[in-house]
């Protein structure tokens, strides 16, 4: 893992008060998704910390993508 990744992780444990295993989950699951990664079952299913800090940055960072690229298509019209 990348320090700037260690450094993430560390930051979301103490601003957002969560456990290690949920923030290092959030942080493996936005880099997944950003390479294209699918959810295994387990990770759609699971209940522990990993698990649900994995889904919130899977699915945060999905959000993410789709809300710029809305924002760049209206960016890009022109007005008539």
């Amino acid at each position: 893992m990348s320090d700037l990744l260690k450094e993430k992780r560390d930051n979301l444990v103490q601003e957002m008060g969560w456990t290690l295993e949920r923030a290092q989950g959030y942080v493996d699951g936005e880099t997944s998704q950003l390479s294209g990664q699918e959810l295994t079952p387990y990770q759609k299913a699971a209940m522990d910390e990993y698990s649900k800090g994995f889904r919130t940055g899977y699915y945060t960072q999905a959000c993410s993508i789709s809300i710029w690229n809305i924002r760049e298509n209206l960016a890009s019209r022109t007005v008539n």
